[in-house]
């Protein structure tokens, strides 16, 4: 029976993140909150390698205490910690926030921006007051009035797809790994991680797998040389580097390939 491999990703999301100008590819949503309403579900759906911007206006006002704020305040709320039955704790009464599951809540006040994190997209965005989600303390939602309205654009990013190719044992993938990453952070570089072990001569030959580590920047060897071998299978690899032989490929060679496509 085929064994199936073995497949780990993660993602290094930076800012700033590097944005496509391309109006085609730019969502903009107008979504009106009320003030006495918890986590209200909108028709924004989240989307894969996308940055997630909103704006409210500064003089927009909404109010969570009629009687102690009659004139309102902004999405920023007001500058007292929440307590621990409102939706965010900690953060400012009264301020915008969202989110896109029970665990994950996000500080959004008046402006600002985040990416979309890998297992996020396809869900939905829900918006609330940062208020007594229970009434513990007081009316909670019930004596909060007026609307805010938020302006939500989602702005594709480029993405850099680095994949580490490695069999069981395989000495370089640690420190390849480790310079991936230093490398990302220099360049400032938004970059999805795979590591993928191959176990079976099978899928060395289908993935045309020519020894351990292996990384891909896009789908293409970070190696030049690579478009002459042919000779796949389970074993290690070497790299050679100013005539030096290294156990896996150097640095300049992996920011090299990774700036090609930057």
């Amino acid at each position: 029976m085929k064994r199936s491999l073995n497949i780990l990703a993660f993602a290094i999301l930076l800012i700033p993140l590097f944005l496509i100008n391309n109006p085609k590819g730019v969502s903009a949503e107008i979504v009106v909150v009320r003030a006495d309403q918890a986590w209200q579900q909108t028709d924004i759906i989240l989307k894969k390698n996308h940055v997630i911007n909103w704006k409210v206006s500064e003089d927009d006002n909404w109010s969570f205490n009629t009687a102690m704020f009659p004139d309102g305040h902004n999405a920023d709320g007001i500058p007292v910690p929440a307590l621990e039955s409102y939706a965010l704790p900690g953060e400012n009464i009264g301020m915008l926030l969202g989110k896109t599951d029970e665990n994950m809540i996000l500080t959004m006040g008046l402006s600002g921006s985040v990416p979309v994190l890998p297992g996020e997209e396809g869900n939905y965005l829900y918006l609330t007051m940062n208020d007594d989600l229970i009434g513990k303390f007081g009316e909670g939602f019930r004596d909060n009035n007026d609307v805010i309205t938020v302006t939500i654009t989602q702005t594709p990013r480029k993405v850099v797809n680095i994949g580490i190719l490695f069999i069981e044992g395989c000495p370089g993938v640690s420190s390849v790994t480790d310079n991936i990453i230093d490398i990302i952070g220099e360049e400032t570089v938004d970059a999805d991680i795979t590591l993928m072990l191959i176990e079976t001569l099978e899928d060395a030959k289908r993935l045309q797998f020519a020894g351990s580590p292996t990384v891909r920047i896009n789908g293409r060897d970070v190696d030049s040389n690579m478009k002459t071998i042919n000779d796949y299978g389970l074993k290690s690899r070497h790299y050679y580097v100013n005539g030096k032989k290294m156990d896996y490929p150097s640095k300049s060679m992996i920011r090299e390939a990774i700036n090609k496509v930057k």
